[in-house]
């Protein structure tokens, strides 16, 4: 399990991309660092959580937690910030660590539901998109994740 920040460089390429979530650089979001087929996804931890089947609420205190709908796929290294290390509560930290295991089966689903669904709309667009995924991020990661 790895917590990080996501680089400038990676705010500066995606900054057309509205969804991404953002809140400059003297306050970003701290991200999990995940591995899914091969690929580096970072999941934001978020305080005010909308709570829903696509979170996993890690703090019921400040109703934080990670929010799987605004991950993205991490495609360069240098999209990850090494200068600087987050810190979380340490109740928080055990509690992601020990769910390790059930948060990385559920986002697994998640990815694989929102890959279904991109496939099912594209095979016959008449059939609108599951609202699940209107604000979802990885809109923007089509390509990575071998939609396109």
């Amino acid at each position: 399990m790895e917590l990080r920040y996501l680089s400038q460089l990676f705010y500066n390429k995606y900054k057309d991309c509205t969804e991404i979530l953002n809140k400059g650089e003297t306050r970003p979001y701290i991200i999990l660092i995940i591995e899914v087929e091969n690929k580096k996804f970072a999941i934001p931890i978020r305080t005010n959580l909308h709570k829903s089947i696509d979170c996993y609420e890690s703090n019921p205190q400040t109703n934080s937690g990670l929010d799987y709908t605004k991950s993205v796929v991490i495609s360069k290294e240098e999209y990850i910030d090494t200068t600087r290390y987050p810190e979380i509560e340490h109740k928080e930290f055990n509690y992601i660590k020990f769910k390790e295991k059930e948060i990385k089966l559920a986002f697994e689903k998640f990815v694989n539901d929102y890959k279904k669904d991109v496939i099912r709309h594209n095979k016959n667009p008449n059939i609108p998109a599951n609202p699940r995924f209107q604000y979802c991020t990885l809109q923007y990661f089509k390509k990575e994740l071998g939609l396109e």
